[in-house]
């Protein structure tokens, strides 16, 4: 077995720790150190915005339970509402460039995700291979895309510190 794919599954599971007792144990929510625990990375269901990825109000929904999984040195991630076949990717050009939706998962550094701890103590930020590491998964705040995910250039900001639990 690949030693960097095990050293991030074993990084992945300390992160993650165990699901609550009313989940799958395999999923996890995502919730920034910005909006808190109330509001947690969810996937607009229909319309324009199908399958993008967006916080909302924390609830007892799939689209809100997120599956991460080691994948040749990175990491994919997939919702519990979509499945196993959809994975976390970034939009490359057009006028959502840089937001994130769920696509038909495939061998590309678009979803190729990284989690690395941050200096705030039980909160990680995210990366892809396709952006590089100075670009940061983080959530728009304002506007008419208010509250939708993007990768933007990573700053110390509470909207790219993510806490998975």
């Amino acid at each position: 077995m690949n030693t960097t794919i095990s050293r991030l599954t074993v990084a992945a599971v300390l992160l993650l720790g165990a699901a609550g007792p009313s989940q799958a144990a395999d999923y996890q929510r995502l919730t920034t150190q910005w909006k808190g625990a109330g509001m947690s990375l969810d996937i607009v269901n229909g319309g324009a915005r199908n399958n993008f990825a967006q916080l909302a109000k924390t609830d007892d929904v799939t689209g809100q339970m997120w599956k991460v999984t080691a994948n040749d040195g990175w990491l994919n991630l997939t919702t519990e509402f979509r499945g196993a076949k959809m994975c976390l990717d970034v939009e490359n050009g057009g006028s959502m460039n840089n937001f994130v939706r769920l696509t038909p998962c495939e061998n590309n550094s678009g979803q190729s995700w990284k989690m690395t701890k941050s200096s705030e103590a039980g909160f990680v930020k995210f990366t892809t291979e396709f952006r590089g590491p100075n670009m940061c998964l983080d959530i728009v705040n304002g506007g008419s895309r208010n509250g939708m995910a993007q990768l933007i250039k990573c700053e110390d900001v509470s909207g790219q510190l993510w806490k998975v639990d």
